[in-house]
């Protein structure tokens, strides 16, 4: 079993044209940037889904942590929700298999507009422990945002 990326089935696709997987900038960068396959532009005090139509496969123990880049900061532009956690169960799900999303929300007072290519967010994998006494026997029956 290996981390890897790749992009969904074609009938998850939410964009048409080329893919760019995530890269790393640098040898001894932790994340991989993401890359929008579409153009936006997110007025003030809005959001806008970004659908990256790449997916994740990683270890079982294993999540993929993702945020905006340091840059992006200058504007400012959030995930919505924060952060973003992608669950090793979430790659193949039955929804959208997988399908990483970036909800960008736009904290400014002027339109952020992104470009096909752009750099979005950035992805980091992280090991996680569970507690001696965990037995949760649950699995995931969808994609995004299934498990509540």
């Amino acid at each position: 079993m290996a981390r890897f990326f790749e992009v969904v089935k074609d009938e998850c696709r939410k964009n048409s044209g080329e893919i760019k997987l995530p890269t790393r900038a640098t040898e001894r960068s932790a994340g991989y940037d993401f890359y929008s396959p579409v153009d936006v532009v997110i007025q003030p005090n809005e959001m806008a889904m970004i659908w990256t139509d790449v997916k994740a496969h990683m270890y079982y123990d294993n999540l993929l942590m993702i945020n905006v880049r340091s840059s992006m900061g200058k504007q400012p532009i959030m995930i919505a929700n924060t952060q973003g956690w992608i669950d090793s169960d979430y790659y193949g799900n039955p929804d959208n298999d997988g399908n990483i999303g970036f909800r960008l929300f736009n904290l400014g007072k002027t339109p952020y507009e992104i470009k096909v290519g752009d750099r979005i967010g950035q992805g980091v994998f992280v090991k996680y422990g569970k507690v001696k006494d965990d037995n949760t026997k649950e699995t995931r029956h969808g994609g995004f945002g299934s498990t509540n």
